[in-house]
């Protein structure tokens, strides 16, 4: 049986970032998955690679080391970059203080705030498709450059494809792993045997990982998306939000100027704030969107789910873009581990074995740092 350097168990993209890591630094890597394909949360998601909006410290760091990978493995593997750059409407003056704060801080260099004066000279300005968005009744546009946007149902197996041909990473897909220790892992595909091994485990927080990560306090949250056609002619200018999410993502909630935002949306949208929905809305290649998300806590996931919610998804996807037309072409829910305390986890349990997990539903995001952190004192 051959021996690698590191065996990796989960092949999400917290494993296929720490495969890729790990190749730079000159290891040889086994990529051990249970299913036959990534149907987890790293294919259920936006394809959404995010900056802005990320906590500070360690999850924007992590973020923005992130983001240039990505664009390095997109252009090597013919991944497809679908749009580039974030806009958040501000319906709300009290959001248009959050945004004005965000740019004095580092988190908001190369970020723009347009006010209602501007918005009539955007597309005159270099900025392309603007004219969807609906900016009647908006304080502000905060826009940031430093996001794009992947088919992540796409990327992520081409991202595998080109892990194992051009950095010759080994899969073993369709294999349960039954126990892992300093050494060996025993699958039902066979044993195998590292120097070091790593377990990322997503969701599935009551596999082998349970006893080494049993002292965190880790939910599992419950997301509901769905893909949508609206009218052709549509194209949305890059990934759109609205400003109820500056008073939940940490790199603008965090803000003092928040405050005043948080009370407004508490008392302006209690139902979409039960059902934590904050609206992202990317676009795809064939001009369908993806629209989402709301946020359930729970120690399982919830199965089940909500018409209501899609509903107040859509509701407010009308009161952001112009669109005349809607049918649902697909839904779905998603789910991922979530902690209060902390963005990600690192546990260190010997001095070869590891377990890492994102725990804030930015894996797609912030995976690639998450990974050069780990190996940094451990490879």
């Amino acid at each position: 049986m051959k021996k690698y350097d590191l065996v990796i168990v989960g092949a999400g993209i917290v494993g296929m970032a720490h495969a890729y890591e790990a190749v730079q630094r000159g290891l040889s890597v086994l990529i051990v998955e249970k299913n036959q394909s990534c149907v987890g949360a790293s294919v259920r998601n936006f394809g959404f690679i995010t900056v802005s909006g990320q906590s500070s410290k360690d999850t924007w760091r992590r973020a923005r080391y992130s983001r240039d990978v990505w664009a390095s493995i997109s252009e090597k593997a013919g991944i497809p970059i679908i749009h580039r750059g974030s806009w958040i409407v501000c319906q709300r003056p009290e959001a248009l203080n959050v945004a004005s704060a965000f740019l004095n801080t580092e988190m908001g260099t190369d970020c723009q705030l347009f006010s209602p004066k501007d918005f009539p000279n955007l597309e005159s300005f270099g900025f392309k498709n603007t004219s969807v968005l609906r900016l009647d009744h908006a304080a502000g546009l905060l826009y940031s450059p430093h996001e794009f946007r992947v088919e992540s149902r796409e990327a992520i197996p081409m991202m595998a494809d080109w892990l194992s041909a051009s950095l010759k990473v080994d899969f073993c897909w369709g294999a349960e792993v039954f126990s892992c220790d300093d050494s060996q892992i025993d699958t039902s595909a066979g044993s195998f045997y590292a120097d070091k091994v790593l377990i990322c485990p997503g969701a599935d927080l009551n596999g082998i990982a349970k006893k080494y990560i049993a002292q965190h306090d880790i939910q599992l949250c419950t997301l509901q998306m769905l893909r949508v056609k609206v009218d052709d002619h549509i194209r949305l200018p890059g990934s759109v939000m609205t400003d109820n999410s500056l008073a939940r993502y940490l790199g603008w909630a965090d803000l003092p100027e928040a405050l005043v935002l948080k009370v407004k949306i508490q008392n302006e949208m209690p139902e979409f704030l039960k059902e934590g929905i904050h609206l992202i809305a990317v676009q795809s290649s064939d001009g369908s969107l993806v629209i989402g998300d709301s946020h359930q806590y729970g120690s399982v996931e919830d199965v089940f789910a909500k018409d209501r919610i899609d509903q107040l998804i859509i509701e407010l996807l009308g009161q952001t873009i112009n669109f005349s037309e809607l049918k649902v072409l697909e839904r779905w829910t998603g789910v991922y581990p979530s902690s209060s305390q902390q963005d990600a986890i690192i546990e260190k349990v010997s001095d070869s074995l590891r377990v890492a997990l994102v725990t804030s539903g930015t894996g797609a995001s912030t995976a690639f740092g998450l990974a050069k952190d780990n190996f940094d004192d451990w490879i």
